[in-house]
């Protein structure tokens, strides 16, 4: 009767589409101010990203968790129909 989700996959999925938006209105901000077409657009914001990629790959990398308040819900919940 009760099944058990993991808090992570329901993160990430909206964590994804968040990240799918922002994509979206960069590209279309990009295209507004500088007069690019969308293809163009993506090219320019694709070699901004490379560039950031390549800085961030000398500094330290850091664990990315899913947020403990979520996790602490998952539990109170969980714990209630068991």
């Amino acid at each position: 009767m009760f099944t058990k989700i993991t808090p992570t996959a329901d993160s990430q999925l909206s964590n994804s589409d968040v990240a799918n938006l922002i994509v979206s209105d960069a590209l279309e901000k990009i295209s507004q101010l500088t007069g690019l077409n969308q293809q163009q657009a993506f090219a320019l914001l694709a070699n901004q990203v490379n560039q950031q990629s390549n800085d961030v790959s000398h500094q330290h990398k850091a664990k990315v968790q899913a947020p403990l308040l979520e996790q602490n819900e998952f539990q109170f919940i969980s714990s209630l129909f068991n």
